[in-house]
């Protein structure tokens, strides 16, 4: 994508440059793979979206290094009073690049993205060792912690977007 296209951004910090942007899911698929579900090379990431979605990625030069998807769905079992909520899935950065403040990055412009799309909050079932990681997003836990085969303890967490934006019909 050429850098001023729509959905590019450049972000230069102390430890990368990175280039995000908007990709499809077959550009994140073997990044996923690797750090998910690694030892289980015919994983694929279960993603049937039923409502609006976008899927980012950023960039170390050409070298994909982290994805996230965030698709418009209902916190499962939780009353959320209405709320637009949008779920973050399939968040992963490589390993040599994690603790690097890049996965955050692309986290906190696919909720910048969210809002613009009038979402009011964001919720996954995270891993529970990536909980001081989603604390410091501003995500909270809820329920109970359980376990998914072959991908370990997890939990639900939410963020509140506080835009106090309720759902809004699209026109035509």
């Amino acid at each position: 994508m050429p850098h001023n296209s729509p959905g590019f951004l450049r972000i230069n910090s102390s430890d990368a440059n990175v280039d995000l942007r908007l990709i499809s899911i077959e550009e994140g698929e073997d990044l996923r793979q690797r750090v998910l579900r690694p030892g289980q090379p015919d994983w694929r990431f279960p993603f049937l979206p039923q409502a609006e979605f976008f899927h980012m990625g950023a960039f170390h030069g050409q070298q994909l290094i982290s994805v996230v998807s965030l698709l418009e769905e209902e916190v499962v079992g939780d009353s959320t009073n209405g709320a637009a909520a949008w779920r973050l899935r399939g968040m992963a950065t490589v390993p040599e690049m994690q603790n690097r403040g890049i996965g955050g990055l692309l986290l906190e412009h696919g909720v910048a993205e969210v809002i613009n799309r009038y979402g009011s909050l964001v919720w996954c079932y995270g891993r529970t060792s990536a909980d001081q990681f989603y604390q410091s997003h501003g995500f909270q836990p809820h329920g109970e912690i359980f376990d998914i085969e072959g991908a370990g303890l997890h939990a639900l967490y939410i963020r509140p977007l506080g835009n106090g934006l309720q759902r809004k019909t699209r026109s035509a």
